[in-house]
């Protein structure tokens, strides 16, 4: 009979465990689906190595494109040259084409050093109306009249979460909220 109940025990715990581990290791994913069911969970990561290039005065480098899906959220981070105040400046710019804005970047001090190189990020998320409206792409701006040369370890890092359809049904709609300020 003791060995009878033991296995039982054992059997509870055991079921018990399983629905716990289902419960952790599922949880973002419900979670993500129960915010907006037309919302697609992704990991889409873009590093674009930017050492050697050159970035002309004015121009910009195209460097994401989700269309025809709007990026539901997202995360950027940038390694750029820097003055000594920790201010690039070059400008990531986010939005749906053509009408793109410069996002708020965060500055990492703890990665950044002044001067020659900081690392700035900023998430990044969709919303058919308000201040972020449609994000489908972004870009890397250089907003002065000198060109940029990137030295070593300048990077740019994508990382998509979310994506759901409707980009062009916005833009179609004219319900974009985003100015083109670009400058």
């Amino acid at each position: 009979m003791k060995k009878y109940r033991m296995t039982l025990q054992s059997i509870v715990i055991l079921i018990a465990s399983v629905g716990l581990m289902s419960v952790l290791f599922t949880s973002p994913i419900r979670y993500s689906i129960a915010q907006d069911t037309n919302a697609t969970v992704v990991r889409d990561s873009q590093t674009v190595l930017l050492e050697g290039k050159t970035l002309p005065a004015g121009d910009y480098i195209h460097l994401y494109d989700a269309t025809p899906y709007m990026i539901k959220s997202g995360h950027i981070a940038a390694k750029l040259p820097c003055d000594s105040k920790s201010e690039s400046s070059l400008k990531v710019l986010i939005g749906q084409a053509p009408n793109l804005k410069a996002a708020d970047l965060e500055l990492l001090k703890e990665l950044s050093k002044p001067g020659a190189m900081c690392i700035y990020h900023v998430d990044v998320e969709s919303m058919k109306q308000g201040d972020n409206g449609i994000i489908t792409d972004i870009a890397l701006q250089n907003p002065t009249n000198s060109e940029v040369k990137f030295g070593p370890t300048a990077t740019v890092v994508i990382g998509v979460d979310e994506i759901m359809p409707g980009a062009e049904e916005a833009a179609s709609m004219g319900n974009m909220s985003i100015s083109n300020s670009t400058g």
